[in-house]
């Protein structure tokens, strides 16, 4: 039986665990963006996995779990190309990376100290086959102007979807809330998803969708739409009120809303531009307060 031994990456022959760990020329490149070069040297003069273990786990604590997140997501974007998957970018393997990074040092926190966040101050991912979106707005009295901002999230924590734009004239917050909800229910549906849960901050919001008792209030007509879109355009959907520290990400969309073009609001598919990664490494990382 043949055995095809070429890296799926690079295309080189004779392919060994070395080689798709450390030598192949997309794995270094990831390497040298993480400032590991040196290490991976090192790495590349033992003899065994063995050895490679042992090292790795000797090293600082921080260095060690952005090693192991390191090999983890350069090997997850190897196995996709092998599946036939487009070639993930340096940028996305280490933004990986470094997630993994910030997730092992969240949780090592919440383990370890008495005083680390509530569960319901964090996000939580949903359940296996369900999407969640979180949305906030911005409004400003002064010239009723308003922005939103909405991000989807898988139950690995992957963002797929996120959105910002520019509302030139609504009458309060609360209607600005209820455009953001309108916005990414659309923009969900129109990517296929079936089973959602939009997690607001918005306690009125919930009230509103949960209920026709402010049907007729000045944003009734945007409430009104907002059910007709969850009742017709999935096949479940929950709407969930949060702490404003598990709504980070779509209230940091919402200030890049209010910097779009009124013309040009934005609607980003996976792969996420930068700035929206670097939102969600945050909000993964930093602990929230009451």
């Amino acid at each position: 039986m043949e055995i095809d031994t070429k890296c799926p990456i690079c295309l080189r022959l004779d392919e060994d665990g070395g080689h798709y760990f450390l030598n192949c020329k997309f794995a270094k490149e990831c390497w040298r963006a993480l400032n590991l070069e040196e290490e991976r040297a090192k790495l590349c003069m033992l003899s065994s996995s063995m050895q490679v273990s042992e090292h790795i786990m000797s090293l600082h604590e921080e260095k060690r779990i952005l090693i192991i997140g390191l090999l983890w997501s350069w090997w997850d974007a190897r196995n996709k190309v092998n599946a036939g998957e487009e070639r993930r970018s340096t940028d996305e393997i280490i933004y990986r990376a470094r997630l993994v990074t910030q997730m092992v040092q969240v949780v090592t926190t919440k383990v370890g100290s008495t005083n680390a966040r509530a569960p319901d101050r964090s996000w939580v991912p949903p359940r296996q086959d369900m999407w969640k979106i979180n949305i906030d707005a911005a409004f400003s009295e002064k010239d009723l102007g308003g922005a939103w901002g909405f991000v989807v999230r898988d139950n690995h924590a992957r963002a797929v979807l996120a959105g910002a734009g520019r509302i030139a004239v609504v009458s309060d917050a609360l209607c600005a809330e209820a455009t953001a909800c309108i916005v990414s229910l659309q923009a969900a549906a129109d990517q296929g998803m079936q089973h959602v849960m939009v997690e607001t901050d918005s306690q009125i919001l919930v009230k509103a969708l949960q209920s026709d008792e402010l049907d007729r209030a000045q944003g009734g007509v945007l409430f009104r739409e907002a059910k007709f879109l969850m009742a017709t355009l999935f096949s479940s959907v929950s709407v969930v009120h949060v702490h404003r520290s598990c709504n980070s990400v779509a209230h940091e969309l919402a200030r890049v809303g209010r910097t779009r073009d009124l013309d040009h609001p934005a609607v980003w598919v996976h792969p996420l531009p930068d700035f929206v990664n670097t939102f969600l490494v945050r909000d993964s990382a930093e602990p929230q307060v009451a």
